[in-house]
């Protein structure tokens, strides 16, 4: 294996939030293969009940359009602003769904990706690249 593969190896323990229970399975088991603990929370609310149990979450993974009152671009930036954490969204909306500074401000991996994009993207997430 090149050095390129061990640039993409998991360990951290990542908060997935998507409401989908399809899309949160085959995402889950991506994110295991690639080495990261998985929690998972159906929408915002129970990922900041999630967050206030746990302090060993390294990296928020959220779909953005969920339903509630909080969407997934909301809740990144809460977290990020109140916790410093950081966040990766998700959407199968590409930009209509997302203000342009969401864009700019949180990376966006589109649905439907690839195990070896988004285990790049985790990566660099968690590397602050």
């Amino acid at each position: 294996m090149s050095d390129k593969g061990d640039a993409v190896k998991g360990g951290e323990t990542i908060l997935f939030v998507e409401d989908q229970e399809d899309v949160a399975e085959v995402a889950s088991a991506m994110l295991e293969e690639l080495g990261y603990t998985v929690i998972h929370a159906e929408n915002a609310q129970r990922a900041l009940d999630l967050l206030e149990q746990h302090d060993d979450i390294d990296l928020l993974l959220t779909d953005i359009v969920m339903p509630g009152t909080l969407n997934g671009a909301d809740l990144a930036l809460r977290v990020q602003e109140e916790m410093g954490l950081k966040a990766v969204l998700v959407t199968g909306y590409a930009d209509k769904a997302i203000p342009t500074d969401q864009f700019e401000r949180f990376d966006v991996i589109l649905k439907p990706f690839r195990m070896d994009e988004l285990g790049q993207r985790i990566r660099a997430a968690l590397d602050g690249e």
